[in-house]
């Protein structure tokens, strides 16, 4: 019944608007074909993506061990070292721009978090973080409730937007001018002043019956306040018409906007974006006595200078596609992405704890982890290995509150170049564990994970001993999320 009565107004202030005014013809058909976007959407492009910027903020977890994805502050922890790391992403334009950029710290220290700056840590990695992200395809959101719902909505906003063409008398230019005498009337009023007896403003009052009703009152204040907003709506339209770009920027960016902020029936999001981004950290390496083999610590400091930290630039430059989808059942997100690190071979992601400095058969110092595996020469701890990944990542939250799930990650890590001498393979990882988020009023406040399985197991040998578990923690700075009831807007 609801519908049929908008559906008969519409009807009815079409033709009362069928008007041969230059300037509400010339409105009507700017309105006529901004009206037409909305047949696959529940609200006004500007809106749409304002709500959808805000998404990036949102924390789950990636393949690494940095926050890169979101605003956020995160914790990293498995048995070998601890990193934590601080970004922020920043639009770049305004509310509609699909470009954004990252800035960010990390560390990353052996063991545990109060080892940073430990003299009895081995290595340490300090540095910053730099992305650029570019939203791709077109952004979607969700929207409450049935079908009859966006279109009740979708009739209202018509019936909105259409007052200036079936009221069209009061958008001119001597109402302008009238309300503004008006207003000045209002200032000087005194207790025996009765506007309504005025006939300069009689037809003006006619067409604003609820500031006349103000004046008969005597409510004044109220009444100028009224008029300001009448005032500044008839400007806008009348410096709206001067151009078509004005008229629809006012049509969009204000009418429809406007509504649509205030009757807005979305929630949640479902985007696709690229990232790349470029991590450089200063990499200190400290040995002592207790890294070298007693035999050889006289010959090694007739040599080298135990007291000078060994300092090499690490940089990690990425590229990922990423997808993210916030519905009314499920949140999920994938990753899929190459890197390459270039550093020190004591950077060397197969090195199993704290490596120590032995003279081989050849008398030439080397490095050798706790298995025993040569790594390389002392005297070439400054020159460069490079390596490569591709890796992947997904994750899903699928209970009533979307606070518990799962995650997986994979990646396969390949040789790009190495000093001579240099032991590397080929390697893998496979992290699979629970995920929580915890949530109030809606929104990510906590994001936790507890993952176990292989870390950098070399392929084709018997990779037990790789078997691995970490823990992380992601807190976001701000986040997008509104509970609502499920049917796809775009």
């Amino acid at each position: 019944m609801k519908n049929t009565t908008f559906i008969f107004c519409l009807m009815l202030f079409g033709y009362i608007g069928n008007s041969q005014n230059p300037n509400t013809i010339k409105y009507e058909n700017q309105l006529n074909t901004s009206l037409s976007h909305y047949n696959n959407n529940a609200i006004q492009d500007t809106l749409m993506k304002e709500n959808i910027s805000n998404a990036f903020s949102y924390v789950i977890f990636s393949n690494s061990e940095l926050a890169t994805n979101a605003s956020a502050f995160s914790y990293s922890q498995n048995k070998e070292k601890t990193t934590i790391s601080i970004n922020s992403n920043f639009r770049l334009g305004d509310t509609e721009s699909p470009y954004y950029i990252r800035a960010g710290a990390n560390a990353t220290g052996n063991k545990n978090v109060f080892e940073f700056y430990d003299d009895g840590s081995w290595n340490n990695n300090v540095g910053i973080n730099l992305g650029f992200i570019r939203r791709i395809c077109s952004p979607s959101v969700f929207y409450t409730g049935k079908k009859e719902t966006k279109k009740l909505i979708d009739n209202r906003r018509e019936i909105y937007a259409r007052e200036i063409i079936y009221n069209e008398i009061k958008y001119s230019n001597d109402n302008l001018k009238k309300i503004g005498e008006l207003k000045k009337e209002i200032k000087s009023v005194n207790s025996s002043t009765d506007l309504l007896k005025n006939k300069d403003y009689t037809n003006l009052l006619e067409i604003l019956p609820s500031i006349k009703k103000l004046l008969s009152e005597k409510k004044y204040e109220e009444a100028f306040v009224s008029l300001d907003k009448e005032e500044k709506k008839i400007k806008k339209f009348l410096t709206s018409v001067d151009s078509d770009e004005k008229l629809k920027k006012y049509i969009e960016n204000d009418l429809l906007y406007n509504f649509d902020k205030e009757n807005d029936i979305t929630y949640g999001y479902s985007l696709t974006w690229f990232d790349l981004n470029l991590n450089l950290s200063n990499s200190t390496y400290k040995f002592n006595e207790d890294n070298i083999d007693d035999g050889i610590i006289q010959d090694f400091n007739n040599i080298f200078d135990l007291t000078d930290d060994i300092n090499k630039l690490k940089s990690v430059i990425s590229l990922s596609f990423n997808k993210t989808h916030n519905a009314k059942k499920t949140i999920w997100y994938y990753q899929l992405g190459v890197n390459g690190t270039f550093g020190s071979f004591l950077n060397n992601s197969l090195i199993n704890g704290t490596p120590n400095i032995f003279q081989n058969e050849d008398d030439v110092f080397v490095i050798r982890d706790e298995d025993n595996q040569t790594f390389g020469f002392y005297e070439n701890i400054d020159k460069t290995l490079a390596t490569g990944a591709f890796n992947a990542y997904g994750a899903i939250f699928f209970t009533k509150k979307k606070n518990f799930g799962f995650n997986l990650s994979a990646q396969h890590e390949y040789l790009i170049r190495k000093p001579n001498n240099t032991y590397y393979e080929n390697n893998f990882s496979v992290l699979f564990g629970p995920i929580f988020r915890k949530e109030k009023d809606g929104e990510t406040s906590l994001t936790f994970g507890i993952d176990i399985g292989w870390k950098n197991g070399i392929y084709g040998t018997d990779v037990t001993n790789d078997f691995t578990g970490r823990i992380r923690v992601g807190i976001p700075f701000n986040i997008y999320t509104k509970k609502r009831k499920e049917t796809k807007s775009k």
